[in-house]
């Protein structure tokens, strides 16, 4: 049986295809609700002190509830001019990085390009995004900085699932596993990030990025149902993946893409950053379909919308911490990173939407225009993967314990 979830895993990933001195946010006005102050396209200056982002495990009781409060701050906030919250704009960036045309000279054919996965920039595009995120977040609290799930830490789902955090399963929905048994997941119902307590996501933005049909308004797990049920992730999952060298090879490999054993064997699969996508909102496989065809059944297994879920934040800050790691452990600097040979966007040099000056717009969804929903952003706001490739100049670091 093991082996046989050995080889299901090995197919989710068809499912799982998202300046040290000033760094700006969004082009709006400053807006204010309540205590809560924050211009968009604020200069932060020199750090005043670099934010530490800690192992959730560590978290205490007080940090818990500073950054449950100050996540459902942003989504209750709506800046003048907008549609949308704070929370749901940046959660449209994500879905508008999944879907870009490029209106640029040599690059533009009307195709949609995945600027955020599946290439080189997906660690450089995630370090900006959630680095913005985490700014917006300390608008609310100065002493919040975004935590780290390390995925081989046994004691981390007790942390996180939890309603005195980030809420328990989802409940309501039972699916039947062949082989496997029953399993229960479906919409949040308890804790802060249940619609009962006022986490209502925007129907528009909650997209099934195969139909294009609304997913609703509630936040849905289905939380360690098979294939993606073991945990924690063995350490020597990851430690294989920081010993590759070649970005590559790195990048595919913590991204989950593939595995790559002691002899060089490369596996494709659902692994690490992927898996967890699948671990905490589920996947649904029909095997009776050649190719097999699999269906992410909550939230955080809808990539392109998967911010919805706060666990997201959480997997991508250790997903950076890694990447941080592995430069730190000699593969600094623009060396380790592609210069050339990447689609637009990725290589080293390319300007990354949004943050791009307008080179590229995303693509209209099924239901409606996206461009009418995401924020403004300033012509002058550009970033490049040569721009991140050092965290602490970002104003940033980790308190990584001993693996």
């Amino acid at each position: 049986m093991k082996h046989l979830l050995k080889s299901v895993k090995i197919l989710i990933y068809s499912v799982l295809l998202v300046t040290a001195c000033a760094l700006t946010v969004f082009a709006h006005d400053r807006i204010d609700h309540k205590q809560y102050k924050y211009h968009w396209n604020h200069n932060v200056g020199q750090y005043a002190r670099i934010a530490v982002r800690k192992n959730v495990t560590g978290l205490t009781s007080a940090e818990k509830t500073a950054f449950v409060k100050a996540i459902k701050t942003l989504k209750t906030t709506i800046p003048a001019g907008s549609k949308l919250s704070i929370y749901d704009q940046f959660v449209a960036i994500h879905i508008g990085a999944t879907r870009l045309i490029h209106n640029h000279k040599g690059h533009s054919n009307g195709s949609v390009q995945e600027l955020a996965h599946e290439n080189a920039a997906f660690f450089p595009w995630h370090r900006e995004y959630i680095r913005r995120f985490e700014q917006a977040l300390q608008a609310v609290d100065p002493t919040v900085t975004l935590p780290y799930w390390d995925w081989t830490d046994p004691k981390a789902l007790d942390v996180i699932f939890n309603d005195d955090f980030l809420g328990s399963n989802g409940q309501g929905v039972t699916i039947k596993i062949p082989n496997q048994g029953s399993f229960t997941g479906g919409s949040v119902k308890s804790g802060a990030f249940a619609a009962a307590n006022g986490w209502v996501m925007n129907p528009v933005l909650n997209i099934d990025q195969d139909t294009g049909t609304s997913l609703g308004t509630s936040l849905v797990r289905f939380l360690q149902a098979p294939p993606a049920s073991d945990y924690p992730v063995p350490k020597k999952d990851v430690e294989r993946a920081l010993s590759l060298n070649n970005y590559s090879l790195f990048r595919p490999a913590l991204e989950g893409f593939i595995s790559v054993d002691e002899q060089g064997k490369v596996t494709p699969g659902g692994f690490l950053h992927n898996y967890i996508h699948g671990f905490v909102g589920g996947v649904q496989i029909d095997a009776s379909t050649r190719p097999v065809k699999f269906k992410g059944l909550g939230t955080m297994s809808n990539i392109p919308s998967s911010p919805y879920d706060p666990v997201f934040w959480l997997n991508h800050a250790n997903a950076d911490r890694l990447w941080a790691e592995w430069q730190e452990n000699g593969h600094q600097g623009s060396d380790f990173y592609p210069a050339n040979g990447q689609a637009y966007g990725h290589n080293l040099k390319d300007l990354m939407w949004p943050w791009d000056g307008g080179m590229s717009t995303p693509k209209a969804t099924a239901l409606g225009d996206l461009l009418s929903l995401l924020p403004n952003f300033d012509s002058k706001d550009l970033v490049r993967p040569i721009d991140v490739l050092n965290h602490r100049k970002l104003g940033y670091t980790y308190e990584t314990r001993e693996r």
